[in-house]
């Protein structure tokens, strides 16, 4: 059967609007994209759910997995199947305005690599938010699951120990990133509070990013319950970047959301922004780069000509 076909059929089913679209994209997960799904179709509601997925042009079997399962849950599944390879970026932000479109009260978020433990965690999530109005985001405790180990068990978060959950660990932005325990597998936030031409117009925009922008609208809160697995793996993107683009992107991204996110131009956000900054600096592969020398230009604006210096002086030291 012709493809593009074969995927009109498939949306030709019911059209009801969903009151929580979930939202995937997915890349070369062969793997774990079937898990993935499974665990979004085994969700116990008493509201209706889709799941929104953009399949990018995996070059191994995944598109081929997600025409099985959009087969089999025919009603609960958009497949978005990308002609050409876009990108992860352009792919996330398309993904997102199917979501927005789709008319939901809330959007859930599930990478295609992690998978859901709990089939009441989206019940849970709303009717948390459904009954605290002053809150426009919220999360779950989640466990870690090192692909690469051959029995791998699962393991609770280094983060775990530093929160006192007891009904819940609040979190606003005074307080996010501090402990980090906002994981985009456990994300459920209104829709309402989400500023998406904004999120559109943020060049390092990522988690954090839609994050911030929730928590500029209400508090948010680390739920007291696990939901889910984070699948820690060889072909993650994040885990097969080196530590210095890690650090560099995420202290582009603080950057922005300090300077474009409204009420983001606070201590915590500072400080963390000004972490990111010192760790990029110490980090970067190439002394003598244009992008070496920004890095310098803004430690000089944000921590000082002297602690720049310092710090300038101790990576040449410890190079030599």
């Amino acid at each position: 059967m012709d493809l593009v076909k074969q995927v009109l059929d498939m949306h030709s089913g019911n059209k009801s609007t969903p009151f929580v679209a979930i939202w995937m994209v997915t890349y070369n997960h062969e793997k774990f994209i079937e898990e993935a799904v499974e665990s979004v179709m085994a969700q116990k509601t008493d509201f209706e759910y889709k799941l929104f997925i953009g399949e990018d042009c995996s070059i191994d079997n995944t598109r081929a997995i997600c025409l099985k399962l959009k087969s089999k849950y025919q009603n609960k599944i958009e497949l978005f199947l990308n002609k050409n390879n876009i990108g992860a970026n352009l792919n996330a932000y398309n993904v997102f305005n199917s979501c927005f479109e789709s008319e939901a009260k809330y959007i859930a978020l599930l990478e295609a690599d992690d998978y859901w433990t709990d089939p009441l965690k989206l019940q849970k999530q709303v009717d948390f938010l459904e009954n605290n109005a002053n809150y426009s985001i919220c999360w779950t405790k989640y466990f870690v699951k090192q692909e690469s180990q051959m029995l791998s068990s699962l393991e609770r978060p280094e983060w775990a120990d530093q929160v006192g959950v007891d009904g819940g660990f609040k979190i606003d932005l005074d307080t996010v990133f501090t402990p980090y325990c906002t994981y985009t597998l456990t994300t459920l936030f209104r829709k309402e509070a989400l500023d998406l031409d904004l999120l559109k117009k943020l060049r390092y925009h990522k988690d954090n990013s839609l994050y911030t922008l929730c928590l500029s609208k209400g508090d948010g809160l680390l739920l007291d319950f696990y939901s889910g697995v984070y699948r820690l793996h060889d072909g993650g993107i994040y885990s097969s970047t080196s530590a210095f683009k890690q650090k560099h992107y995420s202290y582009l991204n603080l950057k922005e959301i300090v300077s474009e996110i409204p009420n983001c131009n606070n201590g915590n956000m500072r400080s963390v922004r000004d972490y990111l900054l010192k760790e990029s600096i110490q980090l970067h592969p190439d002394r003598f780069s244009l992008s070496y020398l920004n890095l310098i230009k803004d430690g000089i604006n944000f921590f000082g000509i002297r602690e720049c210096s310092s710090l300038i002086f101790n990576n040449f030291k410890n190079e030599g």
